[in-house]
Parts: C-alpha cells; sequence; structure tokens
C-alpha cells in the first residue's frame, strides 16, 4: 500500500511538473536627486516560463512637477500598451509619491502584440515565452536584488 501512494506521488509529479508555480521577488531602493525609489517586482514562473509579472514602482519626491513629469514620462511609456489584452497598468500620485503598478499575464497575453509595439520586447520573448533566468538578469541588470 506504501508503494502504490509514493508511486501515486510521484507520477503526479512528473504529470503536473512537481513544484508548480514558483516566485521570485527582485527589489531595488534608491535616494538620489531629493528623491527615493522603491521598486518590486513579483514573477509567478513555472518551470523556466514566467507565467506573471506584478509591479510597484514608487518614486517619492517633496517636488510635486518632478512627480508630474516621470507620471507624464511613464504614462506614454505605456500608452502603446493600452489596448493589448492582459497587460494592465495604472499610474497614480498619491501625496508626494508616485506609483506605478503593472499586471502582465503572460500565459494569456498575445506576445506577437508586444513585439509589434516593440520589438525591443524580442530581447526576452522567445517563441512566446519569457524565460525566467533571463528576467532575472534584465531586473538585476538595473541594480535589483532577486529571490526565489
Amino acid at each position: 500500500m506504501k508503494k502504490l501512494a509514493i508511486l501515486t506521488v510521484i507520477s503526479l509529479c512528473f504529470i503536473t511538473g512537481c513544484g508548480g508555480t514558483k516566485t521570485m521577488v527582485c527589489t531595488r531602493t534608491a535616494n538620489q536627486n531629493n528623491m527615493e525609489m522603491d521598486l518590486h517586482y513579483e514573477v509567478e514562473y513555472t518551470k523556466k516560463d514566467v507565467n506573471k509579472v506584478k509591479t510597484t514602482e514608487k518614486i517619492k519626491s517633496s517636488s510635486e512637477a518632478l512627480l508630474e513629469t516621470y507620471k507624464s514620462t511613464i504614462e506614454a511609456a505605456y500608452e502603446p500598451y493600452k489596448d493589448i489584452e492582459h497587460y494592465n497598468y495604472n499610474v497614480t500620485i498619491e501625496g508626494d509619491t508616485l506609483i506605478s503598478t503593472t499586471e502582465i499575464d503572460y500565459d494569456k497575453i498575445d506576445t506577437e502584440k508586444l513585439l509589434e509595439v516593440d520589438s525591443a520586447n524580442g530581447k526576452l520573448i522567445k517563441d512566446g515565452k519569457i524565460n525566467i533566468e533571463e528576467l532575472r538578469s534584465a531586473y538585476e541588470s538595473l541594480g535589483a536584488t532577486c529571490e526565489n
């Protein structure tokens, strides 16, 4: 009976990919030019493929003009993605903090549309997928620290 239970667990492991979805969290903080930045990236992945990315980027400054400039710049960068399903973003200013959030569901999104918007997305998207290690590398190149 014990052998049957062990075989069942092992078989399920092979069928479902054992371990299922994992999460990598990357963060970075910085203080420069009278502003504080707090960047948080949460990435769900299965095996080597990224499933979802959720980002929260905060910029704190006593300069309302600086925050408004950053808000306009970030919104302009996201504008080409506004009609792509499963790519959601929001940029707000709350008090002295700009908060930019993004959620991308790579299991459902049309990656061809991402490539149409910006061919530079092809650095990470290969055959419609994003490799977790390549994404980790990209975040770390921006100064973030990543943990699984």
